[in-house]
């Protein structure tokens, strides 16, 4: 078992910075798999990426030659972590097969939501009544983006919902597993279970036991036919195979090495990809109430860092404080 150890602003910060870099790659995952949504099924590219991580994985332990477990120490855990996150990618590129980019990515990262309100409820972390009343503000924004100028897909916006609390469900389990297991492990156990996943649902759907007939972009994407791809097509699973495999290790690793709700409100770099690339490869302009309900929901996970900030500076400066009052009693 890994010791547990206290989290320290330093922590938070280097977590941060991990955290962002993951998302980034992962934002351009999205533009291939945007792509892949008209003539391939989801599940073909999570099983096909999953495959191609894992032996990605396998190779960086045997050239490094380090010795990490790949079981879990909490398996039951990690299997319950593991299928969150796959039904929270899976859902969510599900929505991005209907929607505009931008407006998935606003639904589905309320995420920094929900894991600063369960990292209060499960984890027990300190969240004041300034932190949950950004937290009520943050779902105004979302309810502004969700307003009914919004060009929305119904059962796509359901998707996102659904992504956003998985995600946040999945977060919360990663921080308890990173007391445990080794990011390394956590992020190639994740993979795991995707591939298994998908792959048993494609068998399902292959067998008929799942039928899936709707014209809905969503529905189409996901009980679509498995099919070869081209050789261009190839390289690019190739590629999010590559992303699959650092990009889990950079979140396992920034939410096992810090705070949940200290790092959780970077997660809303990830709309700003979203709305750069969205506008370059397919023209997407996010309208009035979208960039509205963004700037709300942005600010205020941005306010919920900034109090996890202050109150990290308090601890850390009452803990000297305390221990000379300790030290003065013991002369007496």
């Amino acid at each position: 078992m890994r010791a547990k150890t206290a989290i320290t602003t330093l922590d938070a910060a280097n977590g941060a910075i991990i955290l962002v870099f993951g998302l980034f790659l992962f934002s351009i995952q999205d533009i291939i798999i945007k792509y892949f949504s008209s003539h391939y099924s989801v599940l073909q590219i999570v099983f096909t990426r999953g495959l191609i991580a894992l032996g990605l994985f396998l190779m960086y332990l045997q050239f490094t030659r380090e010795t990490i477990a790949l079981k879990s120490q909490r398996p039951l855990t990690m299997l319950a972590r593991g299928l969150l996150g796959f039904c929270s990618y899976t859902t969510y590129y599900l929505a991005v097969a209907a929607m505009p980019l931008a407006e998935v990515v606003s639904i589905t990262f309320t995420m920094p939501l929900f894991v600063t309100a369960m990292s209060a409820l499960i984890l027990r972390e300190k969240v004041g009544v300034r932190r949950w009343s950004a937290v009520a503000i943050g779902f105004l924004g979302v309810l502004i983006i969700l307003s009914p100028r919004g060009e929305f897909n119904p059962l796509a916006v359901i998707f996102a919902f659904i992504a956003a609390i998985t995600y946040a469900s999945q977060t919360i389990l990663t921080r308890f597993l990173g007391d445990h297991d080794h990011p390394m492990t956590i992020a190639f156990n994740a993979i795991l279970i995707f591939t298994v996943a998908s792959g048993i649902l494609s068998l399902l759907l292959f067998s008929g036991f799942i039928a899936v007939s709707s014209n809905h972009p969503s529905l189409e994407f996901f009980g679509r036919a498995w099919q070869l791809p081209s050789d261009v097509d190839f390289f690019l699973m190739l590629v999010i195979g590559l992303i699959a495999a650092i990009g889990f290790y950079c979140l396992s690793r920034a939410y096992c090495s810090s705070e949940a709700s200290a790092i959780a409100p970077f997660e809303f770099t990830y709309i700003v990809w979203a709305v750069v690339f969205g506008y370059l490869f397919w023209n997407e302009v996010p309208g009035p109430t979208t960039i509205a309900g963004i700037a709300i929901l942005v600010s205020s996970s941005l306010y919920i860092w900034y109090r996890e900030r202050q109150i990290q500076r308090r601890e850390t400066a009452l803990v000297p404080a305390q221990a000379a009052e300790m030290a003065q009693q013991d002369t007496f």
